[in-house]
């Protein structure tokens, strides 16, 4: 009986082990300025230094991104807006949103609506010609009188890891 008990506290005390190391982990974003937070697997970086190919729109009042490097990247941008968008009038601002990526796509978008962390929204997917066969995955969401867009661009090569880390943040996104 004594050994059976000391057999299953070396069991749990080595899983701990285990589970304590190697897997990295996952870090959290909560850069100033932004206004959301959520978690990331650890081999993606923080970087506030992040420049855009091309842009639609105003410019962000503040972005942040996490990277693993330029072409597999997740941005967040906040915009201020003039209005107040919630869930009860996002529609009325859907052409809207759509005309806005669809300049960033080249062509005519229709976003398809979301909520992640209470905030309400859409989703786009767009093909990139940089990098080669790359995609942007686009979440617009909003907060009042704040608009957050949460690019998570991959190119074919760590496409899955960015999708995964993509999933992870939009699954805990919260507002600060």
């Amino acid at each position: 009986m004594r050994r059976a008990a000391f057999i299953v506290l070396g069991v749990v005390a080595l899983a701990a082990l285990v589970a304590g190391c190697g897997g990295g982990g996952d870090k959290s974003f909560d850069e100033q300025g932004i206004g959301i937070t959520f978690k990331y697997p650890s081999k993606f970086k923080e970087t506030t230094n992040v420049k855009f190919g091309q842009s639609a729109g105003a410019p962000a009042a503040a972005r942040a991104a996490v990277m693993l490097n330029p072409n597999n990247i997740i941005t967040v941008s906040r915009y201020d807006l003039n209005v107040a968008i919630t869930k009860d009038n996002l529609t009325k601002y859907k052409g809207e949103v759509d005309n806005v990526i669809g300049q960033l796509a080249g062509k005519p978008v229709s976003g398809r609506q979301v909520e992640y962390g209470g905030l309400p929204g859409y989703e786009y997917a767009i093909q990139l010609q940089k990098p080669a066969n790359g995609l942007s995955r686009l979440a617009v969401l909003f907060d009042q009188a704040t608009e957050y867009l949460i690019n998570c661009q991959s190119a074919p090569a760590k496409r899955n890891m960015v999708e995964d880390a993509c999933r992870k943040a939009l699954d805990t996104l919260a507002t600060k």
